[in-house]
């Protein structure tokens, strides 16, 4: 698993949060759950008129499941990752940045730098001497944050 930073300006913040935690699979309005009556056999045969709707139900389902599968951009889902995303005057960086560091593995980095580029105009891989300095910050944290929970179970 590789480390990476990326800077983007802090106006962006908001809305690199929201897709960084957004995953396509688990969004309902995406891929609906298919009610529960759909699946009794003996209430679908009660209700005939039901069918057609279950039928349309499926088709949408499956078509949204293929779209995901087909699209790139929509497989690269930051919150199935290792991420974190701060303040750059958190860190005692520049105040007008926000950093995010991911884990991941190279060929999802690879996808994720094209779509993190494709939709933020302030996108950049953070220079070596930042990328340290927030690497060692999520670590620490790391380490602080283990040893707190060790002492809590003794």
């Amino acid at each position: 698993m590789s480390e990476r930073v990326y800077s983007f300006d802090k106006s962006d913040m908001e809305k690199l949060s929201k897709a960084l935690s957004y995953d396509p699979y688990l969004d309902k309005n995406l891929l609906p759950d298919m009610p529960k009556e759909f699946e009794d056999k003996k209430y679908m045969e009660q209700h005939l008129e039901q069918k057609q709707q279950m039928e349309a139900l499926q088709k949408r389902i499956e078509e949204a499941k293929n779209r995901l599968k087909n699209d790139k951009n929509l497989n690269v889902i930051f919150a199935r990752q290792e991420y974190s995303l701060r303040e750059g005057a958190s860190l005692g960086l520049e105040p007008e940045k926000c950093y995010l560091y991911l884990k991941a593995n190279d060929e999802f980095l690879k996808g994720a730098e094209e779509r993190l580029k494709a939709e933020y105009k302030s996108f950049a891989v953070a220079d070596s001497e930042t990328s340290q300095k927030v690497i060692k910050a999520i670590h620490d944290e790391e380490e602080r944050a283990n040893a707190g929970f060790g002492s809590i179970f003794g």
